[in-house]
């Protein structure tokens, strides 16, 4: 199906529908990639894995993406404000409007904090009943203690900023690092956020908002998501909103898990299903 945003973009949803839901979760992905990447093997995966359990669930394509170009490669151009007034809020208002029940947002990564960026500083009309949150994080230097990954987090914003400058875009696929490449302006913002904090254009303080938000909140972290979001700093991450927050590090051992999850493999990889458990069980107690 179709969404269409308040700014005039279309955005591609792919939907698992079940009998009588129990609810809508909109089950959002990581940047550089596409929606694609929440339910691998195909019909096996963490979106096919929620629709088991009873929830209708909704996959989206963010702008510029799989579903829902025009790509960078097609002269699309969008920045991070964009998905945070427009992108998830739409795409929240129309599974509210479709689906009788709570809904949720349930994102890996990007989908992650920017739907907590729009629940903070009240771009949603009705906000989502609650998060669940797979390996999500904003780099925001005081929020990380190692000075080692302050230089190595520094240093990689600086990239992907003057990669957005020269190119026009982060050329995620020459990299290597995804197969969605993504703007320029978006790119910008990635490095303002490092200099300046996790903001808007306009200077609002999305991290400040977010003692606002007072649903609850699941946050799955991955140990060997050493990176992109390192535990500590993400769980300081988590702690700044304003209710209930459960924040689970997990590893080998933990809950039956075989293997240490990445930053990606706690949602790409079949393996981590006991902590795609742990989630289920969380919307189940809070619905």
């Amino acid at each position: 199906m179709r969404v269409e945003t308040a700014d005039g973009w279309s955005l591609g949803v792919r939907v698992h529908r079940v009998p009588e839901p129990r609810g809508v979760l909109v089950l959002g992905h990581a940047m550089m990639v596409d929606g694609r990447s929440v339910d691998r093997p195909p019909s096996g995966g963490l979106a096919s894995f929620l629709a088991g359990e009873g929830w209708e669930v909704w996959v989206p394509d963010l702008r510029g993406r799989g579903l829902s170009g025009p790509t960078v490669a097609e002269g699309g151009s969008w920045g991070y404000d964009d998905l945070v007034r427009h992108d998830l809020p739409a795409l929240v208002a129309a599974a509210r409007a479709s689906v009788a029940g709570p809904c949720w947002v349930v994102g890996n990564s990007l989908t992650g904090h920017v739907s907590a960026a729009a629940a903070g500083t009240g771009a949603y009309v009705d906000p989502p009943d609650g998060h669940v949150f797979f390996s999500v994080n904003t780099w925001v230097a005081a929020l990380e203690p190692s000075p080692w990954l302050r230089i190595r987090k520094g240093l990689g914003s600086a990239f992907f900023g003057l990669l957005a400058r020269v190119l026009g875009r982060i050329p995620a696929r020459l990299l290597r690092v995804g197969p969605v490449d993504e703007a320029g302006g978006y790119g910008r913002d990635l490095h303002r956020f490092w200099t300046r904090g996790w903001g808007s254009r306009e200077g609002v303080d999305y991290l400040a908002s977010l003692g606002t938000v007072t649903t609850p909140v699941l946050a799955l972290l991955g140990r060997a998501d050493r990176y992109l979001a390192a535990p500590v700093a993400a769980r300081a991450w988590a702690e700044c909103f304003g209710g209930e927050v459960v924040v689970r590090e997990l590893g080998r051992g933990d809950e039956g898990l075989t293997f240490d999850p990445g930053h990606m493999t706690l949602v790409t990889d079949p393996r981590s299903r006991p902590a795609w458990e742990i989630a289920a069980r969380f919307l189940a107690e809070h619905t």
